[in-house]
């Protein structure tokens, strides 16, 4: 059901905030409380139809205990756009507090600034187990210029990834004798226009008595490559959790941990990667996880909780859900694309998009491969250096494409070769001798 708000202009300044500030209440205590089944909290609410007049958007988030009391652990918690085809856009996530029951941060959540326009359905979630919380959710619009007008956001690793039946929500490493924990390149095709284009990684590291107390305390250097060259190395540590003024909270607050604090906000890392990308040609893309084998796994051959786990025998290889939990990397990782013109449709990238085309260069006739996770329609467009689609051809429900393309009536030079499902969208860059 749609939720009424208030939309608060203030012609003064009051509350801190300035003359044209826009303030929307979306959530207001909201109960979040796995045993009456409402850990998560789904509502649309109405946002300002034109947001050209503000600059900056923060999300203000005030947590506190509902009746029955807050859940005395640290949880993990986030806020999401949910799309209309279902599938959602994290824009923020936090830590809930350790043992004390009241705290609210603020978050930048500017770059999601296109799609916090008229009606929106968020998400809001709390892993929580026993006892409760509730949210109160408010996003304040900042008026001025805006850096660029036009912005586009798109995920590359989040959620559930049928191509390779993993969560990277949820997405557990160290069993690397049997299973790989690399995650699939992306191939995006980056707009002509593009002014700036950002790799924004949100990821925190959970689960504890494992090989080097991995993942939630082992402090770890992921790398971010383009086209296969390392152009950023993403240190995942927080070590200034002591100085969070959210606190005296209760048990190990103060220890330093994978990207994140107890009571906390998590600010996700932005790195510029566009002196690394050519506009109007496709990039390869790349989040490579730092190495790690979980020796004190019930996978892992001759476990000896006493030389590999971390907290030795105090805990068993296999996992109980209290001091032994499983490492695993909570993940959502987008680009954003920036520009002040308007910017060509930018799709969630596909989970099949590694697909194949050949020959290529070729003198007009290509052969197109590809494997879909389910029997799905696809729509072949080629679009030129320009922006603009020059071919289009459509293909009946498969789960296999195998088709040759006639394009020796285009001129000759580069183009892009984009298959459409509505699973999204995944390009090759075709050369046309």
């Amino acid at each position: 059901m749609k939720q009424i708000f208030t939309l608060i202009t203030f012609l003064f300044i009051t509350y801190g905030l300035s003359a044209q500030n826009m303030m929307v209440n979306t959530f207001a205590n909201a109960v979040h409380n796995a045993s009456v089944g409402t850990s998560a909290q789904s509502a649309t609410f109405s946002f300002p139809a034109d947001v050209s007049a503000y600059n900056q958007v923060l999300m203000h988030i005030d947590l506190n205990c509902p009746p029955g009391g807050c859940d005395p652990w640290d949880r993990y918690a986030n806020i999401a756009i949910v799309k209309a085809d279902g599938s959602t856009v994290e824009i923020g996530r936090y830590i809930t507090p350790y043992g004390i029951g009241t705290c609210g941060w603020t978050l930048d959540v500017s770059d999601y600034r296109e799609m916090l326009t008229g009606d929106v359905t968020l998400r809001s979630g709390i892993e929580t187990f026993s006892g409760g919380w509730s949210l109160n959710l408010d996003f304040e619009f900042v008026e001025g210029t805006q850096d660029y007008t036009h912005i586009n956001v798109q995920n590359l690793w989040h959620g559930f990834d049928s191509g390779t039946n993993r969560n990277y929500s949820n997405y557990q490493v160290g069993d690397t004798l049997w299973t790989s924990d690399n995650l699939p390149d992306r191939n995006v095709l980056i707009p002509a226009n593009a002014e700036q284009v950002i790799f924004k990684v949100s990821n925190t590291g959970h689960g504890q008595g494992n090989t080097l107390n991995a993942a939630e305390f082992r402090p770890v250097n992921h790398v971010i490559k383009v086209d296969g060259q390392t152009v950023h190395t993403h240190d995942m540590w927080k070590d200034d959790c002591n100085q969070n003024p959210c606190s005296p909270q209760n048990g190990n607050w103060e220890f330093g941990r994978a990207g994140w604090c107890p009571g906390q906000e998590v600010a996700a890392v932005n790195f510029d990667i566009t002196e690394h990308i050519t506009p109007g040609e496709s990039a390869t893309l790349d989040y490579v996880l730092d190495p790690y084998l979980n020796k004190c796994s019930p996978l892992y051959p001759d476990c000896n909780p006493a030389t590999d786990c971390a907290f030795g025998t105090q805990i068993q290889c296999g996992y109980d859900g209290q001091l032994h939990t499983a490492p695993h990397y909570k993940m959502a990782i987008q680009l954003i694309i920036k520009s002040n013109s308007p910017l060509t449709s930018v799709n969630d990238v596909a989970n099949w998009a590694d697909f194949s085309v050949f020959p290529n260069p070729s003198n007009g006739h290509f052969n197109i491969n590809v494997t879909f996770d389910a029997s799905q329609q696809a729509t072949i467009n080629i679009i030129d250096t320009a922006g603009k689609n020059v071919f289009q051809q459509h293909f009946s429900p498969t789960l296999h494409l195998k088709e040759q393309l006639n394009l020796s009536q285009l001129a000759s030079g580069i183009y892009f070769l984009e298959i459409q499902t509505n699973e999204g969208k995944a390009f090759k860059k075709v050369i046309l001798n």
